[in-house]
C-alpha cells in the first residue's frame, strides 16, 4: 500500500505558459477502495459502531464504488453491510457486485422507479422497519459526517504540498468539494467538475450543506461529456496516453473528465502564467473493469492522432 503524494505532471502544454500541473493522488491510499471512500465512510461506520447498530445499509448501482468500499469496509469494522442496488441482480453479477457479496454484503434488488424514491421518507420507514439494525447512509456515503471528515483532505494537502492557485475535483454527489470549501482558509479556485448532467443541482447541494458558503467554490456543468459515464473517443485517447506516458491511471467516469476539462480550460486561456494547478485524484478505479471495452471501442473510432501536446 502506497501513501497519497503529490505528482507533478510535465506535460508541454502547461509549462509551456508557465503553468505547473499536479495530481494529488488519492487513488494510492488503500489497495481496494481507494480514494474519497476512505474519508466518507470512516466517521459513518464509527456512528454505527458507536450508536450499537449492527448493520449499515446504503444505495448505488451494479458497478458502484461506494457500494464496493462500504462491503470491504464494513468487513474490516465487524459489521454486516446492505446494499440497495439500482436495477436487476444478477443471475451473473458485475465483478463489483462479485467483491461486494464476496465480502459478505448482502444485496436487494430495487427497480428505478423505487429507487428514485431513496430519500423519501416514506421508503426510509420501510427500509427502517425492515433492517431495524442498519444505520442507513446516503448514496455515496455524502452527508455531514463524511463531509466534515473530507474537510481533513485539504489539510493534508496542505500540509504536503503547499498552497495552489486553482484546486480540481471530479463531482458526483459533490461532498468531497463540500468538504475542501468547509476547511479553506486560503484564497483559491474551487472547482468541482460536473460527472452527472444534473445542472445547478450540484452545487445547490454543496451550499446547503456549507450553509451557502460558497466564496471561491464553482461547479463545472459542462464538462460531463453527455451524462454519466458517457465516454467518447477523445476522453478515451486522453485516458490511454496519460497511463502510458506518466504511470497515471484515470478512470473515464470522474477523473478522466476531470482531466480533460482543465486541458480544455488551458486552451480557452483561462489560466495566467504562473498558476499552480492541482487535480485531486478521488480514486474509484475498480470500476474501470465495465468501461474497458466501451473506452477501446471509442478510441478505435479516431481517425488520426489527437494533438495533445506532450512533447
Amino acid at each position: 500500500m502506497s501513501l497519497p503524494c503529490i505528482q507533478s505532471i510535465p506535460w508541454k502544454a502547461f509549462y509551456d505558459q508557465d503553468i505547473s500541473l499536479n495530481l494529488w493522488r488519492e487513488d494510492l491510499n488503500h489497495p481496494l477502495i481507494s480514494g474519497n471512500k476512505l474519508y466518507k465512510l470512516r466517521p459513518n461506520l464509527k456512528k454505527a459502531l458507536l450508536q450499537g447498530y449492527t448493520q449499515v445499509l446504503s444505495f448505488g448501482g451494479s458497478w458502484s464504488n461506494h457500494l464496493h468500499a462500504l462491503a470491504w469496509a464494513c468487513r474490516e469494522y465487524g459489521l454486516e453491510s446492505v446494499g440497495v442496488v439500482r436495477g436487476e441482480v444478477g443471475p451473473v453479477l458485475t465483478p463489483t457486485l462479485e467483491d461486494c457479496k464476496m465480502w459478505g454484503m448482502q444485496l436487494v434488488p430495487c427497480d428505478r422507479q423505487t429507487y428514485r424514491r431513496k430519500e423519501d421518507s416514506d421508503f426510509q420507514d420501510q427500509l427502517i422497519k425492515q433492517y431495524p439494525n442498519a444505520l442507513i447512509i446516503p448514496e455515496g456515503g455524502s452527508n455531514l459526517d463524511s463531509i466534515n471528515a473530507l474537510s481533513e483532505l485539504w489539510q493534508v494537502i496542505k500540509e504536503k504540498a503547499g498552497s495552489f492557485d486553482w484546486i480540481f475535483c471530479a463531482t458526483g454527489t459533490g461532498s468531497t468539494l463540500a468538504g475542501l470549501q468547509s476547511a479553506a482558509d486560503y484564497p483559491c479556485r474551487l472547482v468541482g467538475v460536473q460527472a452527472v448532467a444534473e445542472g445547478e443541482a450540484t452545487l445547490e447541494r454543496i451550499r446547503g450543506w456549507i450553509n451557502g458558503r460558497a466564496k471561491h467554490l464553482e461547479v463545472w456543468q459542462d464538462a460531463h461529456l453527455g451524462g454519466f459515464a458517457k465516454i467518447t473517443p477523445e476522453l478515451s485517447d486522453l485516458i490511454y496516453q496519460i497511463e502510458h506516458r506518466y504511470g497515471i491511471p484515470l478512470d473515464p467516469v470522474y477523473n478522466g473528465k476531470t482531466l480533460l476539462a482543465i486541458y480544455r480550460a488551458l486552451e480557452q486561456g483561462r489560466f495566467k502564467s504562473g498558476d499552480r494547478v492541482l487535480m485531486i485524484h478521488t480514486g474509484g478505479l475498480q470500476g474501470i473493469r465495465g468501461l474497458t471495452n466501451s473506452m477501446k471501442v471509442a478510441r478505435q473510432k479516431i481517425t488520426s492522432p489527437i494533438n495533445w501536446n506532450f512533447d
